[in-house]
């Protein structure tokens, strides 16, 4: 069982990500604020991050760079959950590094299951 840190903005995506990565037998923690996320990621380093890309105050790939600067090794993998195309969020992103992958808003539960699987394989 994996612990998993959701932030999206969106509630109704987050509560469906939650939903669908606790049907999974994973324990998450979830969060509408990049900043909490950033506390969060630090006080109980998570196995995966489903990240929004877009957000408020500090988007995705700002989150991720913080995380990855401040927990180096520890640093959970991330995963973008984003209506913002992958090949957009991969050029925001490539100054920090690789994703764990891409989930295109709106998605597909079977689709987002995959690739959480595949993520924490």
């Amino acid at each position: 069982m994996a612990r998993v840190l959701i932030v999206d903005d969106t509630d109704i995506v987050r509560k469906a990500l939650e939903k669908a990565v606790q049907r999974m037998g994973h324990t998450t923690v979830s969060t509408s604020d990049s900043s909490q996320a950033l506390e969060l990621a630090r006080a109980n380093p998570p196995d995966l991050a489903l990240v929004d890309y877009r957000m408020p105050n500090m988007d995705g790939a700002e989150l991720w760079e913080e995380m990855r600067s401040s927990l180096g090794d520890r640093c959970p993998k991330v995963l973008f959950v984003s209506a913002t195309p992958p090949d957009v969020v991969r050029k925001g992103v490539e100054r920090v590094g690789e994703p764990a992958g891409f989930v295109k808003k709106p998605f597909h539960l079977d689709d987002l299951v995959k690739v959480v699987a595949e993520a924490l394989q």
